[in-house]
Formats: C-alpha cells, structure tokens, sequence
C-alpha cells in the first residue's frame, strides 16, 4: 500500500509525492499479474459535491501518472473517489490518494 498527500483542495500530484507513486510503479513492472487500486479521498471542508469530485480526480491523477510516465498498462488500474476519507483522526491528512496493490 502507498498512500499519495495532497495540498488542500489540490487535485495533482506534486513532485515530493512522485516517489510514493514510482514504488508502486516499480512494483507493478516486477509483478506482471499485480493490478492496482486507486481510492481518492478529501478531507471534510466543503460542498459533499466538491468533495466527491476531488477525491475522483485525485484517484486520476495518480493513475494518469502510472500510465503516462511509468507506463503501466491502464486495464491494470483502477482509480475511483471516495468523498471524504474518515481513516485518519486529523482531518488535513484524509487529502490522499490510497494506492493498493492485489496479486
């Protein structure tokens, strides 16, 4: 499992982040069978509407990195939101994306 951060109400990857999103792809190009789930989160601030917006496009946007620059094969990812993330008791640390890798 990696976990990806995000700035608040920010939606792209930034570069500190990048080798959260490599280890996975690392792993992805070691384990040809190995698939990935992408699970974006937001933190509570917000319309619901906003919110589950966010957490889709921050799932994407790791996605679109693994393929695009790491260039692991799409059908081996799947990238959805999931709203507000409630897994963490400070707020400002459910802005991620969760990347779980299944074999």
């Amino acid at each position: 499992e990696s976990v990806v951060t995000f700035r608040q109400g920010g939606i792209s990857v930034e570069s500190s982040q990048i080798p959260n999103v490599e280890r996975i792809a690392t792993y992805l190009r070691n384990h040809k069978a190995a698939t990935v789930s992408i699970k974006g989160y937001a933190s509570p601030e917000g319309s619901v509407e906003v919110n589950a917006r966010i957490a889709a496009a921050r799932a994407e946007a790791v996605k679109t990195i693994l393929v695009n620059k790491y260039k692991i094969n799409a059908s081996r990812i799947t990238a959805e939101g999931q709203g507000v993330g409630d897994m963490f008791t400070e707020p400002d640390w459910n802005r991620v994306s969760i990347c779980t890798i299944e074999d």
